[in-house]
């Protein structure tokens, strides 16, 4: 749990709130020169929060950030505290959610523009109250609050943690490769329209790489300096394993493959990762999230 040199029972009139770019809670009603004290208070919280979300992911950098959320008017954090611990009280959750234009390759290798496609961009829990629920709660919380469901969610870079949480309690395992770094789950374009035509088996992995044309470039170098920061060292669970393009390109395919074949290919082996993750579900808690 995180606690602060400042009581920030009036910063969370709920245990879970809901924080834009003003980085003002939702519904906030003081008076308007209690808003700058309130900010800088918000600001510290999310940094701090941030910056622990970062270390347990073994990120470079913090994903989430105030100055970062003060910038972009498409994304949301939700805090949740526990005002009953000491004196100040203390923030235990941080979950930042938004929205993304995405190329985005179905189960048959065709391909969809994406536009606001909902995306969860970071998610901690503080060590200290880890396996006792929080972390359910505070997803649950934003999926009511966005009218979101688990299935339509891209997640950028999931840690391993994550990937055993949407299994455990969504029974989501099996993923559909991405030539970004976004994760999807089988599911996900149910009842949705290509906008793009099936690729053709001739094509090349590098010509259907680029069929998500210079967006996709511009979005995937958004990645690199934003949201997606890479990891210091990539994560060998076998359901990343399954969505990572260039994995299965090593083990699987030459450069004549398709993405159409490499998803093909991806998902004899999301049928193994199905059975390695329910083993690892039933004997490992996620302690992350």
């Amino acid at each position: 749990m995180t606690d602060f040199c400042f009581d920030i029972k009036p910063l969370f009139p709920e245990a879970i709130i809901k924080v834009s770019s003003d980085l003002l809670p939702q519904n906030f009603s003081g008076k308007r020169f209690m808003c700058a004290d309130v900010t800088l208070k918000m600001a510290e919280i999310i940094d701090r929060m941030g910056q622990l979300s970062a270390t347990a992911q073994d990120l470079i950098n913090p994903v989430t950030t105030a100055q970062r959320l003060e910038k972009s008017d498409n994304q949301t954090v939700y805090l949740m505290a526990d005002g009953k611990e000491g004196a100040n009280g203390v923030v235990v959750g941080l979950l930042k959610v938004g929205t993304k234009d995405l190329y985005l390759y179905d189960e048959t290798g065709q391909v969809h523009k994406v536009q606001r496609a909902p995306a969860v961009l970071d998610f901690y829990v503080h060590e200290s109250r880890q396996r006792c629920g929080l972390g359910k709660e505070l997803f649950e919380a934003m999926l009511a609050e966005e009218k979101w469901t688990p299935s339509k969610l891209s997640v950028d870079r999931p840690s391993q943690k994550l990937i055993l949480f949407m299994a455990r309690h969504y029974g989501l395992v099996r993923t559909i490769p991405q030539a970004n770094h976004f994760v999807l789950y089988e599911g996900y374009f149910h009842g949705v329209s290509p906008s793009m035509p099936l690729l053709q088996a001739t094509k090349s992995v590098p010509a259907i790489l680029a069929a998500g044309s210079e967006s996709q470039h511009t979005s995937a170098m958004t990645f690199h300096v934003g949201e997606a920061n890479y990891r210091k060292r990539r994560l060998q669970d076998p359901q990343q394993q399954s969505c990572s393009t260039t994995d299965l390109l090593s083990s699987r395919c030459n450069s004549d493959c398709s993405m159409a074949e490499i998803i093909q290919g991806s998902r004899a082996r999301g049928t193994n990762a199905s059975h390695a993750a329910d083993g690892q579900i039933s004997g490992t808690n996620v302690r992350h999230t």
